[in-house]
């Protein structure tokens, strides 16, 4: 397919949501991250470097893009559209809307947590958990490191990547007090996690960081590696909240962009809602719980519903109040408590 002519004059565009997971057709079948914002924006453009079609929004100058699923469309995704000749992203807040797993130590299925700081679980050496030496919880470790979670922590380049924090947490405080919707099949979900109060929590907003790469990884271990190996990277305990798959590779697409005054990094958001555990509920083993997942993601419904109205209210603040937030990027309120002090009711 021969590429897209450019435009005369490049369309300013006020926001990207990004997507990744897509099941089916854009609209009208089982939905994945794209189908609520697909329905709602019927304008499609051309895309040939991409998965799917653009949706395009004029009035409020709103692009929805679909990478695919993994870190390497993301990226390239990503590039594709900074570079597009028909588009000005260089005021653009993008906002990555997707699924995530959810760590039960830390939130509940259906709940939607805007991320600080990514961390790739990807990148490292790795022995295989038979060859380990003795006293050893893991066989991945740093790069640079000879054993895991070794300290001081050396380079951060591909592990780390930090998003703008005072724009976290305005759009945290935009949405902190939304009301998400509960479900029978999510309070079915919370029944198998007793020993995990966070995660007999009803859905809510919150806030922490994210474990992200290609592997979709499930099961007690692994969590307790992810937890340690987020804390290494960003020096903040206790803080992963969400994993994912395309993350890092859509923020170093955009500081490339930003390289090339294509696109401004600052204006990243990402918001992961969670569709399922991370680890396998009591009475199963990680293998059967994983299996179970592949087949049906349980709380899928809810978390690309809870992706599509939280994001939505940001993306409306942006694109309907334009000047403003083009001209600078906003600030968080004075004070803002970041971890949710509530829990608003808990699994009887």
């Amino acid at each position: 397919m021969a590429p897209v002519a450019a435009q005369a004059k490049p369309l300013e565009i006020r926001a990207v949501v990004v997507t990744a997971f897509e099941i089916g057709k854009d609209i009208g079948d089982t939905p994945g991250e794209l189908q609520a914002w697909a329905t709602a924006i019927p304008t499609t453009l051309p895309f040939p470097a991409g998965e799917r079609p653009l949706r395009y929004d004029a009035r409020r100058g709103l692009l929805v893009l679909n990478t695919g699923i993994g870190t390497n469309r993301a990226a390239t995704s990503v590039m594709a559209l900074g570079t597009d000749p028909r588009f000005d992203l260089t005021h653009a807040y993008w906002l990555v809307a997707a699924i995530a797993g959810v760590n039960p130590n830390r939130g509940s299925v259906g709940s939607a947590a805007w991320i600080g700081d990514l961390v790739d679980t990807d990148h490292g050496f790795v022995i295989d958990g038979r060859e380990i030496p003795a006293g050893w919880t893991t066989g991945i470790f740093p790069h640079d490191k000879a054993r895991p979670y070794e300290m001081p922590r050396g380079d951060t380049k591909y592990n780390l990547f930090p998003l703008n924090k005072a724009l976290r947490d305005w759009a945290y405080a935009l949405t902190a007090t939304m009301t998400l919707p509960d479900s029978p099949t999510l309070a079915t979900m919370r029944k198998g996690y007793p020993a995990y109060p966070a995660a007999q929590c009803l859905p809510v907003v919150l806030t922490g960081d994210e474990g992200t790469g290609q592997g979709f990884w499930h099961g007690k271990l692994l969590n307790a590696h992810v937890e340690k190996w987020v804390a290494y990277w960003t020096g903040h305990p206790d803080s992963f909240v969400m994993t994912g798959m395309e993350d890092t590779g859509v923020a170093h697409a955009i500081d490339v962009l930003g390289t090339l005054g294509k696109a401004d990094a600052r204006r990243l958001m990402v918001l992961r809602t969670g569709s399922n555990y991370t680890v396998q509920p009591d009475g199963k083993d990680a293998a059967q719980s994983l299996s179970a997942e592949s087949m049906e993601l349980s709380a899928l419904q809810a978390s690309v519903d809870a992706a599509y109205a939280v994001g939505s209210r940001v993306v409306d603040e942006i694109t309907g109040h334009w000047p403003r937030y083009r001209a600078a990027i906003p600030a968080p309120p004075k004070a803002i408590a970041l971890t949710p002090a509530r829990c608003p009711a808990r699994q009887p």
